[in-house]
């Protein structure tokens, strides 16, 4: 986390230089080829990011391998036919990509510009494959697992463990009752050994979706069904999710049908060891914000995405993770509009297809389904699902760091300062008598709010009882 140490004193001396932040923007996209026909391009539901090596891969009726160094993404090699799935997982250490359709289909991701290749697949014995993630926290190959969600007809779903290294199956464990099918959204936490996957509700009734927790096992130890938390006492859609490990949280939202009826944000907690996810609740987004589909999480700054689909253009909603409340809010940002301004209602779909060889599609960048962070280069990568496929590149918002500015001491005795910095991000000041005290000796004083965005300032009354104080301001 980034701090400011003892600041005030230094800017009350006149030492302090303000530092630039970062403010989330679109900077551009790349346009994939060739525009397939047979079958189409469409889908971009999964994606999968190699951040170390400088790969994204991206999964729709074909898999793209991108080289995400540059300014904008690059292809490399060229795509590979595998049929239209909704869940990707990569293995970067061992250099491979597994999908659900049915089966776990594995992929080579080629070494440096090689491309993607075929490399098996393996029908399960535990149902039929949905979703899948991956355990590969150990350092050894021969330890890495994969943890694949099935349907079983007529029953509840199973989890199974595949041992990577021999492409074989372990076994599985049952879920409860009511959890049957996934949708999108499962997230997996690999250092502290738990999976998360997300279960459908039940059409026009109060079973809502549900959020299973999985323990991952060493070995040949069979994987452990820890408990489930339903996100709503009605059932919504859930279509996107993304995880918070560093804090422990994941942030799901809703796909509804009608783009007038706000999106919503639900944030879970995912709770220490062996004890099932706690719903902490939800957020509504504004009216005209809604089919929320893809979603990153950007702890180091403090700040969790979603983009949506079926809004002409294309948009990303930036909201402030909020500790341990509720998120709240920072910015609904438009992505790049095309030169067809006649387009269609919110929520209608549309055929966003061009066969020019510039690419440039009639809608612009729509229809936004998958996404993955770069959290080495600070950027975050958006499928869409046009034809031909496009990916949208974002700068995401980065808190930089700051100085404390405009101390001041109050006619009433109170202490002042202020900074800038992003707008709508998540700040909290402490103080002590005591420079070298631990942090965890400081006492908190609470938020530092901005008003106006990106203008931050904070009054600490309790200064007039003290004739001295350090404070720190620490972010998130």
């Amino acid at each position: 986390m980034r701090s400011t140490s003892a600041a005030a004193i230094l800017t009350y001396l006149g030492l302090a230089i303000a530092s630039p932040a970062i403010d989330l923007q679109r900077l551009g996209h790349t346009t994939l080829i060739p525009r397939h026909s047979s079958p189409d391009d469409k889908g971009m539901y999964a994606a999968a990011i190699d951040p170390a090596n400088g790969y994204a891969y991206f999964l729709g009726s074909w898999l793209f391998k991108l080289d995400i160094t540059g300014n904008l993404p690059m292809q490399v090699g060229p795509s590979l036919n595998i049929s239209q799935s909704t869940s990707l997982a990569i293995d970067s250490a061992a250099g491979y990509l597994y999908q659900t359709l049915s089966v776990l289909d594995r992929y080579s991701v080629g070494a440096g510009t090689n491309a993607v290749s075929s490399a098996g697949s393996l029908a399960l014995t535990a149902g039929t494959a949905q979703g899948v993630l991956i355990d590969d926290s150990d350092p050894y190959l021969t330890n890495h697992f994969a943890y694949v969600l099935c349907s079983v007809s007529g029953n509840p779903g199973r989890v199974t463990k595949v041992a990577l290294a021999t492409f074989t199956e372990v076994g599985f464990v049952s879920l409860a009752s009511g959890e049957t099918n996934g949708v999108i959204g499962h997230t997996v936490d690999p250092k502290k050994g738990y999976a998360y996957f997300v279960l459908n509700g039940v059409a026009n009734t109060t079973n809502s979706p549900r959020v299973v927790k999985i323990k991952m096992t060493p070995g040949t130890n069979l994987p452990v069904y820890i408990g489930s938390i339903a996100l709503d006492t009605n059932n919504v859609f859930i279509d996107g999710g993304s995880i918070d490990t560093v804090h422990g949280y994941v942030y799901y939202g809703t796909y509804d049908s009608d783009t007038n009826t706000p999106g919503k944000v639900y944030k879970v907690k995912l709770e220490e060891g062996d004890v099932k996810p706690t719903l902490i609740g939800h957020i509504n987004l504004r009216a005209g914000e809604g089919r929320l589909s893809a979603s990153v999480c950007d702890p180091t700054n403090g700040f969790v995405y979603f983009a949506n689909d079926n809004t002409y253009p294309g948009a990303v909603v930036q909201l402030n993770m909020n500790g341990t409340n509720l998120p709240i809010e920072v910015t609904y940002l438009p992505l790049q509009g095309g030169p067809d301004t006649n387009t269609p209602p919110n929520g209608i779909t549309a055929s966003n297809t061009t066969t020019n060889a510039d690419g440039i599609l009639p809608y612009g960048e729509v229809f936004i389904r998958s996404a993955v962070l770069d959290p080495v280069r600070g950027f975050a990568y958006l499928g869409q699902d046009s034809r031909p496929n496009q990916i949208v590149k974002l700068q995401l918002a980065q808190i930089n760091p700051f100085s404390l500015a405009g101390a001041k001491k109050l006619n009433n005795g109170s202490f002042q300062f202020g900074f800038t910095n992003i707008m709508g991000a998540q700040f909290s000041a402490s103080a002590a008598t005591n420079i070298s005290l631990p942090l965890s000796n400081w006492s908190s004083l609470g938020s530092v709010t901005d008003s106006p965005p990106g203008q931050y300032q904070f009054t600490d009354p309790g200064a007039a009882t003290n004739s001295y104080r350090f404070y720190k301001v620490r972010s998130p």
